[in-house]
């Protein structure tokens, strides 16, 4: 089973504007990276950049495409942010309790 896990940002770039995103990272097809860049550039166009964190450390692809509104049959240039993580983020929680007499 794949340790690969992905995540869509989905943004409006004709008018700047995100507008969605996939949720939680999901357990993608493959591990191999290249195999899934390439599946990913046939469903949402081609890549245009990466995405970065931290100091500039590359964790993604930025995919752009020009796609119809789906209400209307105007068009705009829609982005997706991908990004990769090897597995899903951890949750912690803390609790502060309130003393009483």
């Amino acid at each position: 089973m794949p340790d690969l896990h992905v995540q869509e940002d989905y943004v409006n770039a004709t008018t700047d504007t995100r507008y969605g995103n996939s949720g939680e990272p999901q357990r993608a097809f493959t591990d191999n990276v290249g195999e899934l860049f390439r599946c990913l550039q046939r469903e949402y166009g081609r890549c245009v950049g990466k995405v970065y964190v931290g100091k500039g450390t590359p964790v993604g692809w930025v995919f752009q495409k020009k796609t119809e509104y789906t209400d209307c049959p105007e068009t705009y240039l829609q982005e997706v942010w991908v990004t990769l993580h090897e597995k899903l983020p951890e949750r912690t929680v803390k609790y502060h309790y309130k003393e009483i007499d």
